[in-house]
């Protein structure tokens, strides 16, 4: 729809687009509003007047007592279920706006009446999560027969404040709301400071629960936080123990390798000729002494510093410690190479 569509709309469509789109801002809020808030928004007169074959009775619609006085203010008329058409059928789970719209547009198929014939009002009565589905209870009333109660109510001195049915089940229905929506062109402009009013209150309001939903958003995340920090505490004691044993186990595990004595062991017999023995082998962790036998030595020295895994290689038959070796034999010493240990 363009800008000269909507200049050349009834002025009374329009009136009830903005009213439908106010009730719907008004559902949307209320579903934003904890329940027992909202019970308290939407608690209406607790006075009932009941029509009844034999006339009107009036009681209190939260203790059911029978009251024989007629009440003050605005009450609840209860008309008798053969006053209302009344049927049910399953829908998928919708919000209650869109379960009604649902209903308007098929109200000519559901019920005997055409849409602009009779009113109508719905009630969820059940749900079925598994399936998705949910049963409503669907009330339907002739334009007519809402206006023959009214003047009924009125000739009886009685304000209604809502049209509902006295039967169980039906305890929401509010046939004078579905019909204060039908004729809500008139309504609007005969209260439009009224409609101000309460469009800036609810705006006030929506802004209210948009920081009452953020403050209780980070109030709750700041309890879940605090509420793990005992156990994240001793996670990160148990990291940091983890951390400096698997260091030390990594610092014996080199030590172990460099201080094994297997890998000089190899060295040392891969280095000495096999006419040779040895008498003699002490390895401390750092250097290798071997002593022993051979006819000719000359060339052990360079056999010992040509290993990869020795180094430093010299003799130790000049030692004053030691005694003095005899003619073939040998007293070598060498150190571990360590930036080639393997």
């Amino acid at each position: 729809m363009n800008f000269k569509d909507l200049l050349q709309t009834d002025h009374q469509a329009i009136v009830q687009w903005l009213l439908h789109a106010f009730r719907w801002w008004v559902e949307e809020l209320l579903g934003m509003v904890p329940p027992e808030w909202r019970d308290r928004v939407l608690k209406r007169s607790s006075a009932v007047a009941e029509f009844t074959d034999a006339g009107i009775m009036y009681r209190n619609g939260e203790t059911a007592a029978m009251s024989p006085d007629k009440p003050r203010g605005a009450v609840k008329l209860l008309l008798p279920p053969t006053a209302v058409l009344t049927r049910q059928i399953e829908l998928p789970i919708l919000p209650a706006s869109d379960v009604k719209r649902m209903v308007a547009l098929d109200l000519d198929r559901l019920t005997p009446f055409r849409a602009d014939q009779a009113l109508f009002d719905t009630e969820i009565v059940g749900r079925d999560e598994a399936r998705g589905k949910q049963t409503i209870l669907i009330g339907v009333m002739t334009k007519a027969a809402i206006a023959r109660a009214l003047d009924h109510a009125r000739a009886h001195h009685l304000e209604p404040a809502a049209i509902g049915l006295a039967a169980a089940g039906a305890g929401s229905f509010d046939f004078l709301s579905a019909l204060r929506e039908a004729e809500g062109g008139s309504a609007l402009r005969r209260r439009t400071s009224y409609w101000w009013v309460a469009a800036a209150v609810l705006l006030g309001f929506n802004l209210f629960m948009l920081s009452y939903r953020d403050a209780a958003a980070t109030n709750q995340l700041r309890e879940s936080v605090e509420s793990q920090q005992a156990p994240v505490s001793v996670a990160m004691r148990l990291r940091d123990k983890v951390q400096k044993e698997a260091v030390r186990r990594a610092i014996l595990l080199k030590q172990k390798k460099q201080n094994s004595p297997l890998p000089i062991l190899e060295a040392v017999t891969e280095t000495l000729p096999n006419d040779a023995w040895v008498e003699r082998f002490e390895w401390n962790g750092k250097t290798v002494h071997i002593r022993g036998q051979r006819k000719d030595t000359s060339n052990l020295l360079a056999k010992l510093e040509a290993s990869p895994v020795l180094r430093n290689a010299h003799s130790l038959a000049s030692d004053a410690r030691t005694a003095p070796a005899s003619a073939g034999s040998f007293d070598l010493a060498a150190d571990r190479e360590m930036e080639r240990a393997r």
